[in-house]
């Protein structure tokens, strides 16, 4: 079990890899996660937006479909 945590933390720890197919995420970009609050992407993994959400002191990871970018002119 341990291993397959590993590789599944080094899978999310890549922060060159592409983005997804449909992941809109850019890094620096601003985004609004669920609960209202907003941050910038400090990396994207696949279908996964790194978010800094202000206030915070660690990343959070999203799913590119659960947060909406801030600026309406970007994104979906």
């Amino acid at each position: 079990a341990m291993k397959g945590m590993l590789t599944a933390l080094d899978v999310l720890s890549a922060t060159n890899a592409t983005p997804g197919h449909d992941n809109w995420c850019v890094v620096g970009q601003k985004v609004i996660i669920p609960d209202g609050r907003e941050g910038p992407v400090t990396s994207v993994n696949g279908d996964i937006c790194r978010v800094l959400v202000y206030g915070e002191k660690y990343v959070s990871l999203w799913a590119h479909y659960l947060i909406e970018p801030a600026d309406p002119r970007y994104g979906r």
